[in-house]
């Protein structure tokens, strides 16, 4: 009797542990807390007593077959080069912020606002004192947005952001010297806005359409600033306003950090250092050149890797000092459009734009194109204002501020050339990207940029003086 006793005992026992098992959830599928790569390690994170940067790079490139590549709308079929998320650490001794950059197309507001809240409630770390910005590579997953079958994606984003901020923070290595560099670095970047023959202004133009003069002069200046650490690798930070894409040509369908990927290779390789690149306002520019007297570099990868080498060339030591944070939520003015105006957009998105019917009901209604009518009913649901999330963290004679959207190039440039800071980085699609913020000039030229955007013309003036002002609130 006992032994039978024993075996079903022992019976049980094994139907518990194989019921246990089954109810186990897979690495993607269990809530963020019980993963093993978020929990701690039971020793506390050291902070040292003075000025330190950590660094910290994991790949963000998620499942192949399963998430949509940005610019296409299609399915990744792999990965080319990984796309990363880069964490620079900041430590005065007092104060702790985070630079970030990853290699995404843009974060739309409910991904910022999550990535933002765990790294609050993970590691204490308030929102003010976060910049998350993007690569802006057309070949990664549109990040965060409603709909467009990327949650497994973004799961496994979220667990690797609390990986790259705990291992940033373990990488804490004082700082025994600070160096900014600049230099001019012409021939990869052009504003892709023109005047044609016709008297119109349109975005990409064809030659055929006789491009006559670009809409402005694209901004060239690289920056740098580079970490000499005590007991660790250098760590390099370079910003420079282009919007440079040509991998998703070369690499259909597969991940890619585009010209980031060879440029962060070939910079940690050369000059052996961590790295990390930080895309500068830039939503007017790309690599295309149409004019005859662009003077287009012929291997943009040397040409991104002779910037960094002239700016390191020239660079200089500057002040570290305390660390310095401003913030604020800025109320932007919305553009409105009338429920006439939306209901006509979309009559012309049900006909179909490209259909005869469409087409006639573009020139009826007086839309300029497709994208024109499209917009116009992607944007109809606005409400009149919209609360935009402006960072400025600086220290010393350096300043990182972040920029949501697109912005255009000389708004970048007035930023930097107004800061009260020796080198100013500008980080743009931080948090939340979803369309541009033009110049004005650009309102007037009217065309794709300004049709894809939610706010008045002059917003992004606006925008920059905000950006100006919180530098300004830190220097004092």
């Amino acid at each position: 009797m006992k032994k039978i006793l024993s075996v079903l005992l022992l019976f049980c026992l094994l139907l518990s542990l194989v019921s246990c098992a089954s109810q186990q959830l897979s690495p993607q599928e269990a809530p963020l807390e019980e993963t093993a790569e978020n929990k701690k390690e039971n020793d506390e994170i050291v902070y040292p007593d003075t000025f330190s940067v950590g660094y910290s790079s994991v790949d963000i490139s998620g499942s192949p077959n399963t998430d949509p590549i940005s610019y296409y709308g299609g399915t990744a079929l792999g990965v080319h080069d990984p796309l990363m998320l880069t964490c620079i650490a900041l430590w005065d001794g007092e104060e702790v912020a985070l630079v970030m950059t990853a290699d995404l197309k843009k974060m739309f507001e409910e991904l910022g606002d999550i990535s933002l809240d765990l790294i609050e409630q993970e590691f204490d770390i308030p929102r003010s004192n976060v910049i998350i910005s993007c690569t802006h590579s057309h070949g990664a997953p549109d990040a965060g947005s409603k709909g467009t079958g990327n949650v497994k994606w973004s799961y496994q984003y979220r667990r690797q952001l609390l990986v790259a901020v705990e291992e940033a923070l373990r990488d804490l290595d004082p700082v025994k010297k600070v160096y900014t560099g600049k230099a001019d670095q012409p021939g990869i970047g052009f504003v892709r806005r023109y005047l044609l023959e016709n008297g119109t202004w349109k975005m990409n133009p064809s030659r055929s359409m006789k491009p006559i003069k670009h809409e402005s002069e694209a901004d060239p200046e690289m920056r740098t600033v580079r970490f000499e650490r005590e007991n660790k690798k250098d760590v390099l930070l370079v910003n420079f306003q282009t919007h440079y894409y040509s991998a998703e040509q070369k690499y259909l369908n597969q991940f890619t950090a585009d010209f980031v990927g060879p440029f962060r290779e070939s910079a940690q390789k050369e000059f052996d250092c961590h790295f990390a690149y930080f895309s500068g306002a830039s939503a007017d520019i790309n690599q295309i050149a149409m004019l005859p007297e662009d003077d287009k570099a012929e291997d943009p990868d040397k040409a991104f890797m002779d910037g960094a080498r002239n700016c390191l060339s020239e660079e200089k030591e500057v002040e570290i000092g305390k660390i310095k944070i401003q913030h604020s939520d800025y109320t932007a003015t919305c553009m409105v459009r009338s429920p006439e105006r939306v209901a006509q957009a979309k009559e012309v998105n049900a006909a179909g734009a490209t259909t005869e019917e469409g087409k006639a009901l573009i020139k009826k209604y007086g839309f300029v194109d497709s994208n024109d009518a499209y917009f116009t009913a992607y944007y109809a649901d606005l409400e009149p204002t919209q609360e935009i999330p402006f960072t400025a963290i600086a220290f010393g004679d350096v300043a990182f501020v972040s920029a949501s959207y697109e912005m255009f190039h000389e708004n970048g440039s007035f930023v930097r050339e107004n800061s009260p800071y020796e080198t100013t980085f500008i980080c743009t699609l931080a948090h939340a990207a979803n369309g541009y913020v033009p110049t004005a000039i650009g309102y007037e030229h009217g065309g794709y940029e300004t049709w894809n955007c939610r706010f008045v013309a002059g917003s992004g003036e606006d925008f920059a003086n905000e950006m100006v002002r919180l530098l300004n609130a830190c220097k004092k």
